[in-house]
């Protein structure tokens, strides 16, 4: 065979093995070609969580993570893949708090036939927060109302502050720890163990932090409460010839707190004072006598008392029986005309301007026969005074007087 000739033979032959091979990838490609798809909603697996609880973080958000993942390769291999090849990890190691971006790694279990050609999102943005710890003051407030007669004292708790333990923006948000303790209606004292709660600014509770104590005993007094008038207790006399004229006392009413048994007090004296102190001085301070286990409702509240002390002047007049106002006698009746002759001695005592321009007319005696019938009878002589006047003397007192018929 000539050299041409055998040319020409490979020639052919290459190409009947070109047609061959293109027959066959052609084939392939028809029967089997490359398709993609996309899992949605992959859970995002963290690791490395333990490197957070060394530093004392915690994760705030988010609690879980998705991604959604494409792949491609072959419509046989893909046939046999699913979602459960895909792994979604994100490496919480070396971070600290505050937001962070951490990027999301994708591996597949299976086939390396199949690839990776998209992720969304690529990332995952994290809040990390840093756990404290703190001290707060427990708060003890009441709820509803007592009876209008008695009122709260102090009140006393054997716990009076709390450990709180959380993330640092979550223990930040308390602004309150408090127990709430109900006196609807109480007349008598309280002691409770009370349930306590973290309230933020908003009034809301807050959750998410660890506190320790739960719970706080507490122990409110009750007292039951009178307002009594005040009573000067005088330990000495006014000099002779003088008279107390006027007491003032400031206030007059004191509003007092203590056992059940104080609801029994109708007043309340001061302690002993002495009148000579009083006359020198003006609203003097002065002490309450209290009982044992009673206080004033306001501890600041002050007693004063102020004394108006004169000099005592007298006057004698004489009345003769026609000088006095004869009141209520029948008129079928009529005093013995023996009697009329008899006088009556009186003494008035007034300060000393008063007793100066008092007259006889001024003190208006008079004698009442009211359901007097005839016979002797013993009346006694009263009189209308003014205002600072006062008698201190009548002779006789009663007189004897004789009611005849005219």
């Amino acid at each position: 065979m000539s050299k041409e000739k055998s040319d020409l033979t490979l020639k052919i032959f290459s190409v009947i093995i070109a047609i061959v091979l293109w027959s066959y990838v052609t084939s392939e490609s028809e029967v089997n070609p490359d398709i993609s798809k996309e899992y949605r909603n992959i859970p995002v697996t963290y690791t490395n969580k333990t490197a957070l609880d060394r530093q004392d973080l915690v994760i705030m958000e988010p609690e879980e993570a998705t991604v959604s993942v494409k792949v491609t390769g072959k419509k046989s291999d893909m046939a046999k893949f699913s979602r459960e090849f895909i792994k979604a990890e994100v490496d919480l190691s070396g971070y600290s708090e505050g937001q962070v971006k951490v990027p999301i790694n994708i591996s597949l279990d299976q086939s390396s036939n199949i690839k990776i050609v998209g992720r969304e999102p690529e990332n995952v943005l994290f809040t990390f927060d840093k756990i404290i710890t703190k001290t707060q003051s427990v708060t003890v407030k009441t709820k509803g109302n007592l009876d209008p007669n008695y009122v709260l004292g102090d009140i006393l708790t054997k716990t009076q502050s709390v450990l709180l333990k959380g993330p640092r923006s979550l223990v930040n948000k308390v602004a309150d720890v408090v127990a709430v303790v109900d006196i609807s209606g109480r007349k008598e004292n309280i002691n409770v163990t009370e349930p306590i709660k973290l309230i933020d600014d908003e009034k809301n509770d807050v959750r998410g932090v660890e506190y320790e104590p739960s719970v706080v005993d507490v122990s409110i007094p009750v007292f039951r409460i009178v307002t009594v008038p005040i009573e000067l207790n005088l330990q000495t006399e006014p000099p002779e010839n003088y008279e107390i004229t006027s007491i003032t006392i400031n206030p007059n009413k004191i509003t007092l707190k203590g056992g059940n048994d104080i609801a029994n007090l109708t007043f309340i004296q001061t302690k002993p004072v002495d009148i000579n102190y009083l006359m020198e001085n003006v609203d003097v301070p002065v002490e309450l006598d209290l009982p044992e286990n009673v206080s004033l409702l306001n501890p600041n509240e002050k007693v004063t008392i102020s004394l108006k002390i004169e000099e005592n002047f007298t006057k004698s007049f004489e009345y003769t029986l026609d000088e006095v106002d004869i009141r209520n006698l029948d008129g079928e009746l009529t005093i013995d005309k023996d009697d009329h002759s008899k006088t009556i001695q009186v003494l008035a005592k007034g300060s000393k301007e008063a007793i100066e321009n008092l007259t006889k007319e001024d003190l208006m005696p008079y004698l009442d026969f009211n359901m007097l019938d005839e016979g002797i009878h013993k009346v006694y002589l009263n009189f209308t005074a003014p205002i600072g006047i006062t008698i201190k003397e009548i002779s006789p007192q009663p007189i004897e007087l004789k009611i005849i018929n005219h």
